[in-house]
């Protein structure tokens, strides 16, 4: 019974403390601009760079994550990772410029994407056989209620106590975090890497080549929800609505986490399949349904569909590319997947900020949906048949 066990306390607490660290992401996300243009008189421009500069850190890391992870004692490398994350974090709280911000920023993305890349890996591990692909998406329940609260106790914090309780609350909760991710004992089997039958540098230890057909999936529809992420508030804020952007994002979010039960047991039982088609379908329609809308009321009426739609597709398209790789790989074949998802997000918010600026927002949105129609076209015509054996 216990073998078959998906809720064990490393997992619980991988799993929360994987959600700190994004909470505290989803708090500087939102905090952090009114404290750039607010308190240190920084310019539109230079809180878009302070995300820059994280996302920089996040793409350059996500390299090397996987080797780090699968080539040394995977329990050095979360210590050292959380340990990392946690100064990092109290230093914010000696900021006094922007250049201090950029390069704390810059950091911050190395080490969480080497610390959630390590506790997903580590999520992976310490799961039952039978039971990976539901347990890696009811993994995300704990990132999906960080995007829900993040952003709120960010602003009330903020507007609240100002910045300075805000980066000590944020400090003692990676603290937390660094204590619950490494207090639970992980077996040697499990920490220590297995021998690689190659020797020197090569393009696997840093890319999990099985996984690519996933992190293809990936790639689309991270860039298409680049699109919701930056131009929903812009597009809400336009219109006089601005203060609709939150709960646009609380709807959203929440339709994730409501759904996610029904979406492992179903992942579980009947296959990846039965989740990926209507989820991109779901998907789909939300992304047409905002480029036919033209008030606020109509704009939040979009967001159950583009919650249900992305919180069932993406972490499938998560687990199938772990689930596609050697189990020793783990580390490898999650860094692989993120770094797609980071790259489409970084280079999707440039590239349909420029279409913003050409076509407006309704017009982004079609090709968006469009864009997503292409993706659910590639998946059932090749990469379907890359679905690895599921149990």
């Amino acid at each position: 019974m216990d073998s078959n066990r998906l809720w064990s306390p490393a997992f619980i607490n991988y799993g929360i403390s994987s959600g700190i660290i994004y909470m505290t992401q989803y708090v500087l996300v939102a905090a952090l601009p009114i404290v750039i243009t607010s308190d240190l008189r920084g310019s539109d421009l230079d809180a878009g760079l302070a995300m820059t500069y994280f996302q920089i850190g996040t793409i350059i890391c996500r390299l090397f994550a996987g080797r780090l992870i699968d080539g040394f004692n995977k329990r050095i490398v979360l210590l050292i990772s959380t340990a990392l994350f946690f100064i990092i974090m109290g230093l914010f709280n000696f900021t006094t410029s922007l250049d201090a911000i950029f390069v704390l920023r810059g950091l911050h993305g190395v080490v969480f994407a080497l610390g959630t890349t390590v506790m997903s890996a580590l999520a992976v591990l310490v799961l039952p056989p039978s039971r990976k692909g539901e347990g890696i998406n009811m993994f995300a329940i704990f990132s999906n209620v960080a995007m829900v609260l993040g952003p709120a106790i960010g602003l009330y914090a903020l507007s609240s106590y100002g910045s300075m309780a805000l980066y000590i609350f944020l400090t003692a909760m990676t603290g937390l975090a660094m204590l619950l991710s490494n207090v639970i004992p992980l077996s040697k089997e499990l920490a220590l890497p297995k021998p690689s039958k190659r020797k020197g540098w090569h393009i696997s230890q840093f890319i999990e080549s099985k996984s690519l057909p996933w992190a293809l999936m990936g790639l689309f529809i991270g860039f298409t929800y680049s699109g919701v992420l930056v131009f929903i508030p812009i597009e809400l804020n336009s219109m006089g609505a601005g203060i609709w952007g939150s709960a646009f994002f609380a709807i959203f979010a929440l339709m994730i986490i409501i759904s996610r039960p029904v979406v492992g047991r179903v992942y579980a039982r009947y296959g990846s399949k039965f989740i990926i088609y209507p989820g991109l379908g779901l998907f789909i329609l939300g992304l047409f349904g905002l480029g036919l809308a033209t008030t606020p009321r109509a704009i939040i009426l979009t967001a159950p569909l583009l919650g249900l739609g992305y919180g069932a597709a993406q972490p499938a398209f998560q687990a199938l590319a772990i689930q596609s790789a050697p189990i020793e790989r783990a580390g490898v074949s999650t860094a692989t997947y993120f770094l797609a998802l980071d790259i489409s997000v970084g280079a999707g918010s440039v590239i349909l900020a420029l279409l913003a600026s050409a076509l407006g927002y309704q017009y982004l949105y079609i090709i968006t949906a469009l864009v997503m129609v292409v993706a659910l076209g590639l998946y059932h015509v090749w990469i379907k048949k890359y679905t690895p054996l599921e149990m």
